[in-house]
């Protein structure tokens, strides 16, 4: 079964690319960490497709801003805040039955 491509599937898997690169960054494994990178934009492009997420600019913009750090080798915030801000949009959409993020 093919998940439903929703901003929440979107976000949950923009919160893995992001885990990855910030591991891939912790361990300077930088070339990885640019693949994971340019997922997570192509995931924030998506993401910004969708009519819902009109009034959510910041919000991506901030996102965005995070992923742009880490392309320059700087990663500044609390791994674990930002990590934990995907938390709910992972939870959300394993209890929604859709299990292959």
């Amino acid at each position: 079964m093919t998940p439903i491509r929703t901003p929440l599937f979107f976000m949950a898997n923009l919160g893995s690319e992001i885990s990855r690169a910030i591991s891939e960054y912790e361990n300077n494994e930088f070339e990885r960490m640019r693949n994971s990178i340019s997922r997570a934009e192509d995931i924030i492009a998506k993401i910004k497709e969708f009519p819902e997420m009109n009034g959510r600019t910041a919000e991506l913009e901030i996102l965005e801003s995070i992923v742009r750090d880490l392309n320059k080798n700087k990663f500044e915030l609390e791994k674990n805040q930002l990590l934990d801000y995907f938390t709910p949009f992972v939870e959300r959409l394993m209890r929604n039955g859709i299990y292959h993020i």
